[in-house]
């Protein structure tokens, strides 16, 4: 018996010493980086006592390292069974759990800790890692784009931390990026409210405002942002950007050229100075801005996508160079995107057709003034139409049009994959882009393919370079047969009469009962064109027309020149092309009483290379003529196309010496000029311009064409 005794007393320090000797062996190797020792060692412990907490514990932080952490858990889980009074155990799993998008599951763990109390510093530390693993998970997730795993994480974080304010943060970053902008406000007021000093929370606050549509409230915030901290660059940058919208556009440029100084990297601010220099009509430099912007970021799509918009603008950029610009924007951007699998649409040709529009400008825009009439006219028996808009800010405009609309969703919040899932979910026979590359687009959505057949109409006179839309939608005049089919890479679309209706809606004044002259004394030209919209070329010709004409005037309306700095600018401009500034009144841009600015214009000139396009059929609607000059191009051309479809072709001249010829024919014939614009409003009304109903129904006509099209194509692969 007491040799029995003897061996169980010394047979126990035996099973137990090599399970330590072999844990700091693995523990040894481990720090080395020597995996494979490290695993052996804890194997060998393992076998020894199958159930050891150190060395499960061991091994999962070994498997993090080599294998990842979802094959760690079960050695985490092992590790906490047999020892759940060590707070690191938990720590271990929980993070795991995170680092694996199990998050829910970390969560639960976490309550239970919580549960167990967390009294000892120990254990109120290990309950800190977690909080600052998975705010930092949290933010990870944000900057890589996934909303959801970002929020799950930090709603993880407050239920551990109710007073984290990194966290209430990020929730309010991503319901702003997800479309809940009303959240995303009240989560950004809670954080500020708890760090009234924070820049980064007003500078966030002001770019969420831009979204909602607040500019003044945006404005404040930002400028509240930049008086915290003086250098932060984003707020600059964001600040810029409202800036321009609200048509302040030398301060815009002021605070993109600071946002620049300070952080030559910021993407955005080299965008938002390029937008400013092309509102101020410096085309050039506002291109080279925009080469920043992507020899920085060369897969930036608002950058390309505005760079595009300003080549448009610019009379130095022939239409074949914008046109190979755009496709290499199509290569770069759009083709990698392709959805290539068959459809599983009803292939029936006469069926009811559904057809939905993407836009960002289905607000208070341009655009719903021309969308409007056509949906209100369009033969709703032959086609369900559906609206996916992509601002999330919408109004009064919106709200009417929802009416007329079979569906609406506003994707703002949703990616690009996402979207054009809901719109393969939707059954979309024919999508319809009515941006091209204006601010709001969704280019990208079409290039995944997410219906049969794909149009852009209306938002952009030029090829979106995306070979994954089909047709551009257009006329006859707009893009003449044989010249345009060679700057697209859609097919063109021609339809038999104008391509757009014009509608006026609101509170518009009558037309002036007699043109200024008579009361004047003088002819005045005018020009109410956007500022970016006229070329060097056309300020000459107006400026040899009134050399010819002494005493005429010139009228035009420049955003900002109330001031001095853009004045001076604007005026700069004008000397060096000729006019006479004593006989040129500049007006800044207003939105009320804007109609009545044309009761002192007797005969408009449209600006060239690109030509107004809203403004043309205002200003015809307000009684005006205005002279036109012919392009090659659709930008070029809108003028013409509009004089054309009112009977008054002979106003569109096809030289810039003809141009000023015909206005000064015009402005030397008082009776040519009252005959022309007497009635000038009724002949607007009565002109294909303003006939919506036909042009319903050759548009509906042309959608039925391309999908009778496609079913022959698709039945004959």
């Amino acid at each position: 018996m007491l040799e029995h005794r003897r061996m169980r007393t010394v047979e126990r320090p035996r099973a137990m010493e090599p399970v330590g000797r072999y844990l700091a062996k693995a523990a040894t190797h481990l720090a080395a980086g020597r995996f494979d020792k490290a695993n052996r060692n804890l194997q060998l412990a393992l076998e020894r006592v199958p159930g050891d907490a150190g060395a499960h514990y061991q091994l999962g932080v070994l498997t993090c390292k080599v294998d990842g952490p979802g094959p760690a858990i079960p050695h985490f889980v092992a590790a906490l069974r047999a020892a759940p009074e060590r707070p690191a155990h938990w720590f271990a799993l929980a993070g795991a759990l995170l680092e694996v998008g199990r998050i829910g599951e970390a969560r639960s763990l976490m309550d239970s800790f919580r549960d167990r109390g967390v009294s000892d510093d120990e254990s109120r530390a290990t309950l800190k890692d977690v909080v600052d693993h998975a705010f930092s998970l949290a933010q990870a997730r944000l900057k890589e784009g996934d909303f959801t795993a970002s929020e799950a994480l930090s709603d993880l974080v407050l239920s551990l931390d109710e007073t984290h304010s990194g966290a209430i943060y990020l929730a309010a970053a991503v319901a702003a990026q997800t479309g809940r902008l009303q959240q995303s406000f009240d989560l950004f007021s809670i954080v500020i409210d708890r760090e009234p000093d924070n820049a980064v929370y007003f500078a966030s606050l002001g770019a969420l405002l831009i979204t909602m549509g607040d500019n003044g409230g945006a404005v404040w915030a930002l400028e509240k942002s930049i008086g915290l901290a003086p250098n932060l660059a984003i707020a600059h940058s964001n600040l810029s950007g409202v800036l321009q919208r609200v048509s302040r556009h030398g301060l815009a440029m002021s605070h993109a050229q600071q946002a620049i100084a300070l952080d030559p990297g910021c993407v955005g601010a080299h965008i938002n100075l390029g937008c400013s220099l092309k509102s101020l009509g410096h085309l050039a430099e506002a291109i080279g801005s925009f080469d920043r912007a992507l020899a920085l970021q060369p897969l930036n799509v608002i950058a390309y996508s505005n760079r595009l918009f300003a080549k448009l603008y610019a009379e130095a950029v022939p239409a074949a160079d914008y046109a190979s610009d755009a496709r290499i924007f199509g290569t770069l951007f759009a083709d990698p995107l392709l959805r290539r699998r068959p459809f599983a649409h009803d292939r029936d040709p006469e069926r009811r057709l559904r057809i939905g529009f993407v836009s960002g400008d289905f607000c208070t825009h341009a655009v719903a003034r021309f969308i409007e009439p056509f949906l209100e006219h369009l033969d709703r028996s032959s086609m369900d139409v559906r609206a996916y808009m992509t601002h999330s800010h919408e109004d009064e405009v919106s709200a009417r049009l929802g009416t007329l609309f079979d569906g609406w969703h506003n994707i703002s919040g949703l990616g690009d994959d996402a979207a054009a899932d809901l719109i393969e979910a939707d059954a979309i026979d024919i999508l319809v882009d009515l941006s091209g590359h204006s601010s709001g687009h969704r280019l990208l959505i079409f290039a995944r393919k997410p219906a049969p057949v794909q149009v852009t109409w209306i938002g952009h006179p030029a090829s979106t370079g995306l070979r994954a839309i089909d047709y551009r939608l257009t006329d006859g005049v707009h893009d003449l047969p044989g010249r345009s089919e060679a700057l697209h890479t859609e097919n063109v679309w021609r339809l038999p009469g104008v391509s757009a209706t014009y509608q006026m809606r609101g509170d518009v004044p009558a037309v002036r009962d007699r043109p200024p002259f008579e009361d004047n004394g003088y002819v005045t030209f005018g020009v109410l064109n956007r500022f970016e919209k006229i070329s060097d070329r056309a300020l000459e010709t107006w400026a040899g027309m009134l050399q010819a004409l002494p005493d005429a005037r010139l009228f035009m309306v420049v955003a900002d020149v109330g001031e001095p700095d853009i004045l001076a600018q604007v005026e700069e401009r004008l000397a060096r092309a000729g006019l006479p500034l004593d006989r040129v009144r500049l007006h800044p841009r207003v939105s009320k009483g804007y109609f009545e600015l044309y009761h002192q214009i007797d005969i408009a000139l449209d600006s060239f290379p690109y030509n107004g396009g809203t403004t043309s059929c205002d200003t015809l609607y307000m009684g005006v003529p205005f002279i036109a000059l012919q392009g090659e191009s659709a930008v070029a051309r809108t003028g013409v196309a509009v004089l054309t479809a009112v009977g008054l072709a002979e106003l569109a001249a096809e030289t810039p010496e003809a141009y000023a010829a015909c206005a000064l024919a015009l402005a030397r014939d008082p009776d040519r000029l009252r005959d022309i614009r007497s009635g000038l409003r009724e002949r607007m009304l009565a002109s294909p311009l303003m006939n919506h109903a036909r042009l319903a129904a050759d548009v509906g006509e042309a959608f039925r064409a391309m999908w009778r099209r496609w079913v022959d194509a698709s039945r004959a692969a």
